[in-house]
Parts: structure tokens; C-alpha cells; sequence
């Protein structure tokens, strides 16, 4: 949808459009990045909120939808830091009930499976902010490279050497959890 910004109605109306046609991707960009459902949902709201005070100055230099999501970004960061400031991010295990395992699948199965993500995800947290980033848009969020570099307002290749890095380094994590 292409949007076009014309009156603060208008604006309004864009803006609506905006968090229907963004809103789970944003919520769930924050979710990956802090993995805190809470926190997942006031990054959201706190982005949302940045957008729509600077709706009237987007120029339509890029799509709104990278705009969006550079503004996600930067505020998953600033929240991030200041979270690590009041105490030692930590994985809480009891913030998921295990729901019942479906035909193919057992309880156990689940459980593991639910364990990997989480330690994977704390992971990525331990990474540089850059490689983080680009590991979460490029292979959670199934973004292309062109699509993380303007996301993360970086060059092709320097988005493609973070991941190669974040990779390496993430693998490296992994092991020492034991999880690879």
C-alpha cells in the first residue's frame, strides 16, 4: 500500500493503517529482541508512538515499512540499555506454560524444543548489537539483505559481514551452552 501524507486526518487515518498492517511484525521484532513479553508490548507501543509523531516528516525516501521497523530497532535498543542498567537480563522459564503436545509431538519434545529456542534467543543477546540485529531481521524476521542494510541504515556488504560474524559467533555461543 502506498501511503500518502497529506492532512493530520489523513495522517490519522495512515497511521491506523500502519499499526494494522505493521503491528504483529513489530511487536513480534521486539519480542525476538528482548524476550520479555512485556517489554515486547511497550517497545511496540513506544515505537508506534515515535511513528506517529514523526509521521508528518517522513519524506518517502524509503518504503514506511523500513522507516517502521529502523524505529523499532532503535527503540528495542535504547529500551534494551536501559533495562541492563536496572539488572542482568535473564531468561525466566516460567513466563511459558507448556501447552499439551499435539499427535506428532510429546510433552518432552516441546519442552526441549522450547528450552533451545529460549537459550537461543539469550544468545543472540550476548552478541553485538550489529550482529544481533542483523542475525534476528535476516533469519527470524526473513528479511533480504537489501531490506536489513536500509533497515539498519548500513551498506550491503558490511550488513553481510555482520551476519558472517554473527554466525561464527553464535556458533561459538551455542557450543558453550552446549547446545550445538
Amino acid at each position: 500500500m502506498k501511503y500518502m501524507l497529506k492532512s493530520q486526518s489523513a495522517n490519522d487515518q495512515i497511521f491506523k493503517q500502519l499499526v494494522i498492517d505493521h503491528g504483529d511484525k513489530i511487536y513480534n521484532l521486539a519480542l525476538l529482541r528482548s524476550n520479555n513479553l512485556d517489554m515486547a508490548q511497550d517497545i511496540c507501543q513506544e515505537t508506534f508512538i515515535r511513528a506517529y509523531k514523526g509521521l508528518p516528516n517522513f519524506r518517502d525516501d524509503s518504503q514506511i515499512g523500513t522507516w517502521l521497523y529502523r524505529i523499532a530497532l532503535n527503540v528495542c535498543h535504547t529500551t534494551l540499555a536501559k533495562e541492563r542498567h536496572r539488572s542482568r537480563l535473564s531468561v525466566d522459564l516460567n513466563d511459558k506454560d507448556i501447552e499439551l503436545a499435539d499427535e506428532d509431538g510429546s510433552i518432552e519434545d516441546e519442552f526441549f524444543d522450547r528450552v533451545r529456542n529460549e537459550q537461543l534467543r539469550e544468545a543472540i543477546k550476548r552478541l553485538p548489537q550489529h550482529q544481533a540485529d542483523a542475525i534476528t531481521l535476516y533469519y527470524l524476521k526473513e528479511f533480504q539483505y537489501a531490506e536489513v542494510a536500509k533497515i539498519m541504515d548500513l551498506p550491503l556488504n558490511t550488513v553481510k559481514s555482520h551476519l558472517r560474524r554473527g554466525k561464527a559467533n553464535l556458533k561459538t555461543l551455542l557450543t558453550e551452552m552446549r547446545i550445538v
